[in-house]
């Protein structure tokens, strides 16, 4: 045996004058088949004020002629009473006006006629409470946005980069540009409502590279990525790092360009620097190779005449031992002493 599914409970603040009318609005709650109201009732606009306070009902079923103020008024001093509540409020009279609108106080506002009071109460109770939600669901998602927005500025305000958002459809159009912009000596503002704003900012010898880059990523929808230097208000010129990607939608449509400009410029001078050490250093090693080799002539010259006093010597040597040969012999064979 299956249990019935429970039914869903509503509160609801039954504010009205009449006792009759409150029995039958009760009597025609009761008869709704998914959902069980739990009714809180209230003859004056005091104390329905005072009982949507501390009953904290979902909806509130309101006549429009109470006996210390009108339906109106009320509504005006439940915004008051609890600012941070937005209830839906259901008129028990006035003309009937199915379209749906939110009042001044933020209260969802649905009129019906005397007649049709009877006729369809829970469902139009229901619809107001539906069409609440919504309309606070879409409040709740605004507010995240904004705050989610807030956040997403104040991160891109904080980075040492300029974030820009560029549109596709206008090449070199800027959608959005964060204030590090200023660095230039630039408004953002002029940025923004000139095109050719950063075509002129472009350092001449560097515009052909920086104009192409932009070209092939306009025609093919490819990321970004180039150097060039930009010229401040100031006459002083600084390098930066363009890259930028497109971003598309669920469907893969290209909806724009979003990018970076990091400033280089250190790094730029710290690489400039290090070439002219290079180079100097290769300066250096060619002038020591160079008396090195000289060095080397000159070590090779002597030892060759070394090695040519050397031959000398050796014949000389020769030349005095065949010398003292010679004489030797020539005393030997000599018959007289010779002193």
């Amino acid at each position: 045996m299956h249990n019935p599914p429970a039914k869903s409970k509503i509160r609801l603040l039954l504010l009205a004058d009449n006792k009759a009318n409150r029995l039958a609005c009760k009597h025609t709650l009761s008869q709704h088949q998914d959902c069980a109201f739990v009714i809180f009732e209230a003859e004056t606009g005091c104390q329905g004020l005072k009982m949507a306070r501390t009953h904290q009902p979902d909806c509130i079923l309101l006549g429009q002629h109470l006996p210390d103020m009108q339906g109106a008024e009320f509504l005006s001093e439940l915004a008051e009473y609890s600012p941070e509540r937005t209830l839906p409020v259901v008129m028990l009279s006035g003309p009937y006006n199915r379209a749906a609108q939110e009042s001044q106080t933020g209260s969802y506002l649905i009129k019906l006629s005397d007649n049709q009071v009877m006729n369809g109460l829970s469902t139009e109770i229901l619809w107001a409470m539906r069409e609440q939600q919504a309309i606070q669901a879409k409040s709740n998602a605004l507010d995240k946005l904004r705050e989610s927005e807030a956040k997403y500025r104040n991160l891109v305000q904080q980075l040492p980069v300029i974030t820009y958002i560029a549109s596709l459809e206008s090449p070199g159009k800027l959608l959005y540009v964060s204030p590090q912009i200023s660095q230039l000596g630039y408004p953002a503002e002029d940025w923004l409502k000139n095109p050719d704003e950063l075509r002129k900012r472009v350092y001449r010898d560097d515009l052909a590279i920086m104009m192409e880059a932009y070209a092939h990523t306009y025609e093919h929808h490819a990321p970004l990525r180039c150097e060039y230097r930009l010229v401040g208000n100031n006459g002083k010129i600084r390098w930066f790092l363009d890259e930028a990607n497109v971003v598309r939608d669920e469907t893969g449509k290209s909806l724009f360009l979003q990018g970076v400009l990091v400033d280089i410029t250190k790094d730029k001078e710290s690489e400039q620097e290090l070439f002219y050490y290079r180079r100097r250093l290769e300066e250096l090693v060619v002038q020591r190779t160079q008396q090195l080799e000289k060095q080397c002539e000159i070590l090779k010259s002597a030892n060759n005449n070394l090695d040519n006093m050397l031959l000398e010597l050796k014949k000389s040597n020769s030349e005095l031992r065949r010398s003292e040969t010679r004489f030797r012999l020539l005393l030997e064979s000599v018959g007289e002493g010779i002193i």
